[in-house]
């Protein structure tokens, strides 16, 4: 299992998001509330962010865990962004590790992350809806690579974000398939298997696995369902 975050809004410091809240990703990583799978995310970590005049967002990965590695603190101590995605990785067993395995995976102007896993792996029957070209470009050979190519396929093709993210949870079926997904304006997740929340205030909308504050304060999204949100509204349907 993993724990993963996206936010858009105004702009916030990486580390007003992801560190300093009383119970922020960077403590999720060590010591998770609500993960029922595995105690500690220390397999790897990244966080990508958006910048005014670019529609590529930058990353920052690790191969090992993110209060071991100094860059991010730098990092999360002077950048601003209005859109951030950011995951802490426990790695499944039998899945391959360093950087390369660590979310958030990026496609052009989208930013990716899987917190969960495929009950089946490998999945070559997932495989073989991809074209050859699609497979040879994924970053690593997990199932967390493989559902983002099959998700991008499908935001190619002309699906919005929530409806390619159900799609590839549909046929993929058996396992924990939470996925969530960011264009630097819009916020999509699904939840299907693991915990999930959201945080809708004026500054804009944050949505994780699990809250970073107060629980009260949150929203729980019930199983198998999909999340679409951005600064100004959520909406959440069944899978």
């Amino acid at each position: 299992m993993c724990r993963h975050l996206a936010y858009v809004g105004a702009p916030v410091r990486l580390g007003a998001l992801l560190v300093d809240p009383e119970h922020s990703l960077y403590e999720q990583a060590w010591r998770p509330r609500h993960q029922d799978r595995g105690v500690v995310n220390a397999d790897g970590f990244g966080v990508g962010w958006y910048v005014a005049g670019d529609p590529v967002p930058a990353r920052h990965r690790g191969a090992g865990p993110m209060w071991t590695d100094e860059t991010f603190a730098d990092l999360a101590r002077v950048i601003h962004s209005t859109a951030v995605l950011a995951a802490v990785r426990s790695a499944t067993v039998g899945m391959p590790g360093g950087q390369a395995a660590a979310a958030p995976l990026r496609g052009g102007r989208f930013l990716f992350s899987h917190n969960g896993s495929l009950d089946k792996w490998p999945a070559p029957e997932l495989a073989a809806a991809l074209p050859p070209e699609r497979l040879i470009q994924l970053e690593a050979p997990t199932d967390s690579a493989l559902l983002w190519a099959l998700v991008l396929e499908r935001i190619e093709a002309g699906a919005a974000m929530g409806q390619a993210l159900a799609d590839v949870v549909r046929e993929a079926g058996d396992g924990r398939l939470n996925l969530l997904l960011t264009d630097g304006k819009t916020v999509a997740a699904t939840r299907w298997g693991a915990s999930l929340f959201y945080l809708s205030a004026d500054n804009g909308v944050v949505v994780a696995s699990e809250p970073h504050g107060p629980d009260d304060a949150w929203h729980e999204v019930p199983d198998r369902h999909v999340l679409v949100a951005d600064h100004h509204q959520v909406e959440i349907s069944p899978i």
